[in-house]
């Protein structure tokens, strides 16, 4: 299990009196969820109760109508091609981590799918959407979002803009504080989640560290009594340092608001117009994204990004692809084969447990060296797998009730078995 992702929205779906509206019954009917003018009480899902089920269900994809956001704009050309041509998985079974078979049905059955997009050969050859999701419908895809933000910062080191062996604070001043934990931390460290830094996340404390974060985000008002931070600017120079930088992983969202507010201060613009301009208005997309924002209308960069399902593929081809996509080079090929060349492995990566070595995370990324798969994870199941080697994309967004949980172990299998099927089609 993936114990360490997301720590911010891992907080969010917890069930407790401040995590949802105390108004409304436990288990309101999905199908009924936001019907009406105005919805009864029991089915409103509201800014306060959106991140936990079943409210999560219909509020994934539509978090336009409950948090501050800001638009990733898709561009003006034509939209990108992608041909279908589907592959019949209605006998497919694979084998998962547990031993457990399971059917592509149970799969998606199992781990709570909205929608799942499988391309190989240059082809789309699945397509599913459910529970009220489409293929125009802009999903949150949690800490997959982690990792484009780390697209965007290797970017820049290749353009000559960053240097990641220099120090956080040599880009971001307001973080030179006294004991902080970013204070003597460099940009590698930071991009590969190896900063010592004292994070509380404790689950049933509406003070502690990971709830300030949330507060700080705009993904959750804070509860009565509670004092909270304005905005993330002001909350990240706050974190304090434990133990030392560079040692081991320790994933912490908030090393992704930092290393979004590093490429800010580096380019002079915001994040989801850099975002924009240098990767997602190149697709083609079929439509504009959108980042939820904090109050003071910073791109949350550790976990905001809403987008389509194709338009998360057309992501996932691109980088598949050695950066290249919809006619252009979007991305260096060398930032790609840097990325999909992995880190150092360290122990407390989930699947090095007893000494493995086959996971490592770089600039954002997990690397699963034994199958040579490049993912971007995010809680309750949201997810963009690549093979370069074969050229074998998935994108999958979902609303699993829990934030974390075996669904993650589950999903990979599936691609590394689905993969394999893919690659022998012509």
């Amino acid at each position: 299990m993936k114990v360490q992702l997301l720590a911010l929205l891992a907080a969010l779906s917890v069930s407790s009196a401040f995590a949802a509206d105390s108004a409304a019954p436990s288990t309101p009917d999905v199908s009924k969820l936001m019907i009406g003018a105005p919805p009864p009480a029991a089915e409103q899902v509201t800014a306060q109760n959106w991140s936990g089920p079943p409210y999560n269900v219909w509020a994934f994809h539509h978090l336009e109508t409950l948090l501050r956001t800001t638009t990733v704009d898709r561009g003006t050309g034509p939209v990108s091609a992608l041909e279908s041509a589907p592959v019949d998985l209605g006998t497919f079974e694979f084998t998962d981590f547990s031993g457990k078979k399971r059917t592509f049905g149970q799969f998606l059955d199992d781990n709570h799918v909205d929608s799942l997009v499988l391309y190989a050969d240059g082809k789309v050859r699945q397509e599913v959407f459910r529970n009220g999701n489409t293929e125009r419908t802009r999903h949150i895809m949690m800490s997959v979002t982690k990792s484009f933000t780390g697209l965007v910062a290797e970017m820049l080191i290749a353009q000559g803009k960053l240097d990641d062996k220099k120090l956080i604070v040599d880009y971001v001043p307001e973080l030179k504080v006294p004991g902080g934990a970013y204070a003597d931390a460099t940009l590698r460290n930071l991009l590969n989640m190896e900063i010592g830094i004292d994070y509380t996340e404790v689950y049933d404390d509406p003070a502690s560290t990971v709830f300030q974060f949330a507060y700080a985000a705009g993904f959750w008002p804070a509860p009565p009594g509670i004092k909270s931070y304005p905005c993330l600017y002001d909350f990240l120079p706050t974190m304090k340092k434990k133990g030392e930088h560079g040692q081991d992983f320790h994933y912490v969202t908030a090393n992704s608001e930092v290393l979004g507010w590093v490429v800010e201060k580096v380019t002079g613009k915001g994040f989801a117009q850099v975002f924009d301009e240098m990767v997602y208005s190149k697709l083609g997309a079929e439509r504009d994204a959108f980042y939820v924002t904090d109050p003071h209308g910073k791109a949350v960069s550790g976990g905001g990004l809403n987008i389509t399902a194709r338009d998360a593929l057309r992501l996932g081809v691109m980088m598949a692809q050695g950066g290249r996509f919809n006619g252009q080079q979007i991305v260096p090929a060398a930032v790609i084969a840097k990325i999909a060349a992995g880190s150092t492995p360290r122990p407390s990566l989930w699947g090095n447990e007893n000494g493995g070595k086959d996971h490592s995370y770089m600039s954002q990324w997990y690397v699963e060296h034994a199958h040579g798969v490049v993912s971007a994870e995010g809680i309750n199941g949201q997810t963009i797998h690549f093979q370069p080697k074969t050229g074998v994309v998935m994108a999958v967004q979902s609303s699993y009730p829990q934030a974390d949980g075996p669904f993650f172990s589950v999903i990979d299998d599936f691609f590394y078995a689905v993969a394999d099927k893919l690659a022998g089609k012509q």
